[in-house]
């Protein structure tokens, strides 16, 4: 969600914040209907567990994109495993269609161990050195956002700045969450009150709508023209 097709570079290391004494207690599952200009194009189907150790987060997403005229559905699934901090313990990525391809990522190891495999079938290994406290935002996988918010929740409110990482471009960044109050929001056709997170990066402004629940309802960027809205 930083950018597309950027090189693999380190995050250098830099002071860690305390974490909080608080772990994350959010569970859901659902599906999220993805809209470009208007148009549907796809959906994600995942489901997110808590225990008193960790979070896991796994996800099926599909979309269509046109390409050289034609249209081309794109098929990928992603398992995410996090502390209860929220901090990323292991990744993994694939796609499944129309070629195939993958990641593998271990944060545990000390540095960070990437493997990539590309549509030719080659390995790419990566070695990151990266913060033990990392958000983990992969491009297209929408309920990443949901655990964003949550990670949010768990120091106080307020602007809150966050070193992140997006594994499929192998690219660090950095991002900011502030909470915007509770917004009356037009969604599935029905006015709901939800709380508004507002996400920044270099690139883009992310709007978030949330229930009482902590779940993410609509996610919005606006400069793209995506959408990503809940289905009940």
């Amino acid at each position: 969600m930083f950018a597309v097709g950027a090189g693999p570079r380190a995050l250098s290391q830099a002071p860690v914040s305390p974490g909080s004494a608080l772990a994350s207690s959010l569970n859901d599952q659902g599906v999220f209907q993805l809209f470009l200009a208007g148009r549907r194009i796809g959906s994600e189907t995942f489901a997110i567990h808590s225990t008193a150790d960790q979070t896991s987060a796994k996800a099926e997403t599909q979309f269509e994109i046109e390409k050289e005229g034609k249209p081309v559905l794109i098929k990928t699934s992603s398992n995410l495993v996090l502390n209860s901090q929220l901090a990323p313990l292991t990744y993994s990525w694939g796609m499944k269609s129309p070629q195939a391809s993958s990641l593998e990522a271990n944060f545990r190891s000390k540095p960070a161990k990437l493997r990539y495999r590309t549509v030719a079938g080659e390995a790419d290994d990566r070695d990151f050195s990266l913060l033990p406290d990392i958000v983990l935002i992969d491009n297209n996988v929408f309920h990443h956002f949901e655990l964003l918010a949550e990670r949010y929740r768990l120091t106080p409110g307020g602007k809150q700045v966050f070193r992140a990482f997006v594994p499929q471009d192998a690219l660090p960044g950095e991002l900011s969450v502030e909470g915007k109050g509770k917004d009356t929001v037009k969604i599935r056709g029905q006015s709901e009150e939800l709380q508004h997170l507002v996400v920044t990066t270099d690139l883009a402004q992310i709007d978030l709508w949330l229930d009482d629940q902590r779940h993410l309802q609509r996610l919005l960027i606006g400069a793209a023209q995506l959408e990503a809205v809940r289905e009940r």
